[in-house]
């Protein structure tokens, strides 16, 4: 189904698609428009949205499965005032007409949400540096994965509605290959290891996960698998090597902490009163492969370990492999 445009001042009307089970309203329409959720609830608090003739409060509950429902959604003309196309320097690593992929800094945020409306997001640098391509029907600006805000690498973001849907699909369909470094405290015993601890909400820290040991079970578990290969040791640390398989929020985070190895700097994760003096989580998105939307090939980008964490792992005597400390060597784009 057709994904509605959401341009400023203009009227749409949709149907329902029915499917089992029952859905937040506003977590329903940010699916279905391809936003965050804190948009679709400062439509429904505008009284922009409509369904099935009636005026919706931000907590009503969609039906899915009782089909026939119809949405109108009267888009106000300066909707939303946190998308605002903002200048910033942005290190771009790849770009066509169909995406382009950013190489993130730590301490900036992906795209607005709660809490980060300061029009101060990758997204609003990206429509600014688009916003000649705004205006076009077919414009989809648009992060289709997501890095936490103290995460550093590379994310990827669609430019068309066609490539949004065929990347996020890539994602949620497991046919993205994907590499993360990590700098953990603590030295693991093991080579490799497969963590496949069910990830859960931890329901004493609103936010936040747990990885589940083996046997145990929780409200809203979903299953995750994160492969882990030490790269290299030194002096009480660690720098590994870490493929997830599944893209659960703060999965990486939750199982390396979960089996003793918490990533340096980790404020959420790491045990409280352990003395850390690293200013964000280690954790650097190092390599990404998808298949091009538009070729079907395979295209591969990767991004060095960036100039904090390697100061980090000198630090802790750490000795990286050969080159990849290079920044401006190691950075490239090659496609297969």
């Amino acid at each position: 189904m057709a994904r509605p445009k959401h341009i400023p001042g203009s009227v749409v009307k949709f149907p329902v698609k029915t499917r089992s089970g029952k859905q937040p309203l506003a977590r329903y329409l940010a699916a279905r428009l391809g936003v965050v959720e804190g948009w679709a609830l400062d439509l429904i608090e505008a009284g922009a949205v409509i369904l099935d003739g009636e005026h919706v409060q931000s907590d009503t509950i969609i039906n899915l499965s009782a089909g026939g429902h119809e949405i109108t959604i009267s888009f106000p003309e300066t909707w939303p005032n946190h998308m605002a196309a903002t200048e910033m320097r942005l290190d771009v690593l790849y770009e066509d007409a169909h995406f382009v992929v950013l190489d993130k800094p730590p301490g900036i945020v992906v795209h607005p949400s709660r809490g980060h409306l300061d029009n101060h997001t990758l997204q609003n640098g990206l429509r600014y540096r688009y916003r000649h391509l705004l205006a076009l029907k077919s414009t989809t600006v648009g992060p289709v994965h997501r890095l936490d805000k103290d995460t550093s690498g590379i994310c990827l973001f669609s430019l068309t509605h066609a490539a949004y849907v065929d990347l996020a699909g890539q994602f949620a369909g497991g046919k993205v290959k994907k590499e993360y470094l990590a700098v953990v405290d603590g030295v693991p015993p093991w080579d490799e290891f497969l963590c496949d601890r069910a990830i859960a909400p931890d329901t004493t820290r609103r936010g936040l996960v747990k990885a589940l040991p083996s046997g145990e079970t929780a409200p809203g578990e979903k299953n995750a698998r994160t492969a882990l290969r030490v790269v290299a040791c030194g002096e009480g640390a660690a720098l590994v090597s870490v493929r997830p398989f599944t893209g659960r929020p703060h999965q990486i985070r939750a199982h390396l902490a979960s089996l003793g190895y918490p990533i340096i700097g980790d404020r959420d994760y790491h045990p409280a009163g352990v003395e850390q003096s690293f200013p964000r989580q280690a954790l650097h998105a190092a390599v990404l492969t998808v298949f091009h939307p538009d070729t079907e090939k395979p295209v591969h980008f990767d991004s060095p370990i960036p100039r904090d964490m390697a100061e980090l792992s000198r630090r802790r005597r750490i000795a990286l492999p050969p080159g990849m400390a290079d920044d401006e060597n190691r950075r490239r784009k090659t496609q297969s």
